[in-house]
């Protein structure tokens, strides 16, 4: 009960102040992607250590699209930005505190300089570095699954579809009674 009540009443402060969550951050992300995951995992690290010395909440809040608690990701939830999953597997996505997209290369230099680390990242601005850097990603990202997950973009998505499809008809079905014919709202 209490988890609710402050949950609400951050989410009702979020919205007062024009935010769509407390962090300034969130970066859409595939666990399931092991060069994904052991960024995310630095990059949170970091964050909490930059929290606790500086007494403060941290910058960045991550979304997992595979759902570590069991592939509940929800495009709709206004902190997803309307990503689907299909977009967030086929490059890197983050939604800023204002509802912001940002893709690819400019994430991680967002990611970075939230974390202290912006200089990483500072050369990707300039021009031929920049083309350079996303050519490098856009490689990355289009063969990303077939590297770290051993299939293709393409089939884990059309395998996610077919999942979201079957838990569909489950919900639809616990809300009816067979003997009845009746179905609840």
């Amino acid at each position: 009960f209490l988890s609710r009540f402050f949950s609400s009443a951050e989410n009702m402060d979020n919205k007062i102040n024009g935010r769509l969550f407390k962090e300034e951050m969130n970066v859409i992300y595939d666990s399931k992607c092991g060069v994904c995951k052991m960024e995310i995992d630095f990059l949170r690290r970091r964050d909490e250590k930059l929290a606790s010395l500086n007494n403060a909440h941290p910058r960045l809040k991550f979304t997992d699209l595979e759902g570590e608690g069991g592939g509940d990701y929800n495009p709709m939830d206004k902190s997803n930005g309307g990503i689907t999953y299909a977009q967030g597997m086929a490059s890197i996505h983050a939604v800023t505190f204002d509802g912001k997209i940002l893709n690819g290369v400019p994430v991680f230099r967002a990611l970075y300089q939230e974390v202290g680390l912006g200089w990483l990242f500072a050369v990707t601005k300039y021009p031929i570095l920049k083309q350079l850097s996303n050519l490098g990603y856009d490689l990355f990202a289009k063969y990303r699954t077939n590297i770290t997950r051993g299939q293709k973009l393409e089939s884990l998505i059309k395998m996610y579809e077919e999942k979201k499809k079957i838990e569909s008809k489950q919900k639809r079905s616990e809300k009816c009674d067979t003997a009845t014919m009746t179905c609840r709202t």
